[in-house]
């Protein structure tokens, strides 16, 4: 802290930045999503195990395109649900979940180099610069 003081440079402080990120999508379409995945997954490594089994290439094949076709509906029903959420926001009626890179909040980063700090932090610990004291907790001057 009296390093920064010495060479005349004010200290660091925490900036406290807005954003707006909503990945959201309906309930059940994520879920049957995955579930896909999962299915693609098994499949392909089935179609490994009865090919070493077998010793047949066939499976493997099969276990692959079974592979490729549970990503292709993974990505489907994803996509599905952001429809349905931007159809119901368009249309102004009530919806659970958020359209994709529409969330908010604040992010917390130092105002000398710019990096990303968690709120409580004391030294930023990519610069190294000190942050001024935060107030006490219920002392809130706003």
């Amino acid at each position: 802290m009296d390093s920064n003081l010495a060479q005349g440079r004010e200290m660091a402080r925490i900036v406290t930045e807005p954003f707006r990120d909503t990945q959201g999508k309906e309930a059940a379409l994520p879920v049957v999503a995955r579930i896909f995945l999962v299915a693609g997954i098994a499949g392909s490594l089935a179609g490994v195990v009865v090919t070493i089994l077998t010793a047949s290439f066939l499976w493997i094949g099969l276990g692959i395109a079974g592979l490729i076709a549970c990503v292709a509906l993974y990505v489907l029903f994803d996509a599905l649900a952001e429809i349905i959420i931007l159809l119901k926001k368009i249309a102004g009626l009530p919806f659970k979940g958020a359209i994709s890179g529409m969330k908010e909040g604040t992010i917390s980063i130092c105002s000398d180099c710019g990096s990303l700090v968690y709120a409580d932090n004391v030294k930023c610990p990519n610069c190294n610069a000190d942050f001024e004291p935060k107030a006490a907790s219920g002392d809130r001057g706003e």
